[in-house]
């Protein structure tokens, strides 16, 4: 993960504005701080998101396995994470890691009440306004379970601000903050070479920040059965 000034470095090596191992005056760093938040910010409009990854803990009690994620939630978020990055649980400062499960795994879990010490397992519902955290095995003690989420970084408070991206973040915002800049930097280098990875550097970063959407239908339910997974075709639960 890059820093604020790291991508300020790059855009202006990129425009030939510093050389290579040189470090641009505090001025032109705050300057080009500025056009990085305001093409964030343009960025973000159009649904292309940049987050800081949190740390969130809860200390789930014995036999409990469902937790709520969101405001006011066991673990709480404001705003509820529309997805999870990783998921661990913590003994005596050590993390075993619990695996983020899809939904059709999840519901092939047939005893979903067998318990352990540690949930090998975990099945986010993204539930709106208060997401499901749901875990399996089902923990026989005490435990600290902990989920890393994205929370959306609206602007980049200073040069050494993380900025967090998909892959591919980096460059699209390297490549576009050099285009961004350049006119500030009359004598610049020419930048159409620079102008094309730009191009196709944000459209590759927009092609991962595209998540597909699982449609569900409760008619199944009338008949007996489960959810139906539109994309799979077949039934869940």
């Amino acid at each position: 993960m890059a820093t604020a000034q790291t991508l300020v470095d790059r855009a202006l090596r990129l425009i030939g504005a510093i050389a290579s191992g040189a470090s641009p005056t505090a001025q032109e760093s705050a300057d080009a701080l500025i056009a990085l938040n305001a093409m964030i910010e343009s960025w973000q409009g159009a649904k292309l998101q940049f987050y800081t990854l949190v740390d969130t803990a809860y200390t789930a009690s014995a036999a409990d396995y469902s937790y709520t994620v969101g405001p006011s939630g066991n673990f709480s978020l404001t705003p509820r994470p529309f997805s999870i990055e990783n998921c661990f649980a913590r003994v005596s400062d050590v993390d075993y890691p619990i695996e983020l499960v899809s939904a059709d795994r999840w519901f092939a879990i047939q005893s979903k009440t067998d318990t352990s010490t540690i949930p090998l397992m975990a099945y986010y519902e993204a539930t709106l306004a208060t997401g499901t955290l749901l875990v399996y095995p089902v923990p026989s003690e005490s435990v600290s379970i902990h989920i890393v989420t994205g929370v959306p970084t609206p602007v980049l408070a200073a040069l050494a601000t993380t900025v967090a991206t998909t892959q591919g973040g980096e460059d699209a915002l390297a490549f576009n903050l050099a285009v961004r800049i350049a006119p500030e930097y009359p004598e610049h280098r020419d930048i159409s070479d620079v102008k094309e990875l730009a191009r196709e550097t944000k459209a590759a970063f927009m092609r991962q920040n595209q998540r597909s959407m699982i449609a569900y239908t409760e008619l199944a339910g009338l008949f007996g059965r489960g959810r139906s997974n539109i994309t799979s075709g077949g039934v869940i639960g």
